[in-house]
């Protein structure tokens, strides 16, 4: 399991994850961060960049927050981890 921080920008013009630094992510979203539409979004987002299933990501801290930590639950030999640009 990985744990990465991440910035989330709701209300983005476009939809984009930009990684700023080691474990550490910017994610721009479409939807409005009301009734978890936000969070749903970024977790699709971040389980499409990294190649891994939805279900691979989860929510850790930081539900109500734009500063937020998702754990991802790849193999650690995975390459996608590290070549995910």
């Amino acid at each position: 399991m990985r744990l990465i921080q991440v910035r989330v920008v709701s209300r983005a013009s476009r939809r984009r994850v930009e990684e700023l630094g080691m474990d550490c992510f910017k994610v721009r979203v479409h939807s409005a961060p009301e009734r978890g539409l936000a969070n749903a979004e970024v977790k699709e987002l971040l389980a499409r960049y990294f190649g891994i299933p939805r279900s691979s990501v989860s929510l850790i801290k930081g539900e109500r927050s734009r500063n937020k930590t998702f754990a991802l639950d790849i193999p650690q030999d995975s390459r996608k981890i590290t070549d995910h640009k």
